[in-house]
Order: structure tokens, then sequence, then C-alpha cells
């Protein structure tokens, strides 16, 4: 029977799942995927109500630098875009395969797992969703 589910519910299991999957048995692909679609859902939540998500904030950064740098060629736009990319660039990567070189990748499944995460739970207390054990559990290792 089809229900309706709210996003922000589902961005909770995925995080809490992602969070689960890289402690216990170390799953780094699963753990970076699923923290990849909780953020990228809380994210838009908060873009949706007018708030700065983790990708903005990260964004503002990237321009202050650029123009104390001395580099002011770079739109907003681009850095978003370029952010973007990014941001999905391993989680996108990681779930097609286009051709025979695309077959291998190359990247610290670990680490990024652990930054998406990182990301992921940024915008979930952005939005003041529910602190579980589970996420304490993510600190505490942190």
């Amino acid at each position: 029977m089809q229900a309706n589910h709210d996003k922000l519910d589902i961005a909770d299991e995925m995080l809490e799942a992602a969070i689960t999957a890289f402690l216990d048995p170390k799953q780094f692909f699963a753990a970076l995927n699923l923290a990849a679609v909780a953020e990228e859902l809380y994210g838009k939540i908060i873009r949706l109500n007018g708030g700065m998500n983790s990708q903005s904030s990260l964004i503002e950064l990237a321009k202050d630098i650029a123009h104390f740098d001395g580099d002011v060629s770079l739109t907003e736009n681009e850095l978003r875009k370029d952010l973007y990319e990014v941001s999905v660039m391993y989680k996108n990567a990681i779930k097609h395969v286009n051709n025979e070189a695309d077959r291998f990748i190359a990247l610290d499944v670990e680490d990024e797992a652990r930054a998406t995460i990182g990301c992921a739970l940024t915008n979930h207390n952005l939005l003041n969703r529910q602190f579980t054990p589970t996420i304490q559990r993510f600190y505490e290792f942190g």
C-alpha cells in the first residue's frame, strides 16, 4: 500500500544507515552513497527554506578565498557548479559504469565517506533534526 513519506525522515534513515555502515562493518562505499543522499535531501530543504546549507557555506568560503587571492573572475554560479560536481563526483562515480575505463575508481573511500557524513550532519544539525545514539557514536569516533 502506498503512503506519503517525509523526505526529511528518509534523509534521517539514510544518515543513520550511513553512520552504521561506516562504523560497524566498515562498508565505506555504502556509507558514502547513503550519506550523499542524506546530505542532498537535507541541503535542498534548507535552500528551499531560504537557508544556507553546508554546500552554500563552502561556496561562500571559496568566494572569500578567491577574492582574497585577487581572483574575482569566478562567479557564484561557477563555484556552485564546481562544488556540486566535486560533492557528487564520488557518489556518482561509484554507481555508474559508462565504459570499461569507468570500471575502476581511485579514491580514499574511508576519508570521502567520513567527509560526506560530516556534510550531512552539518545539514542535519541546521535543520534541528533528532540527535540519536548513532550520531553520538559517530561524533565519539571522530
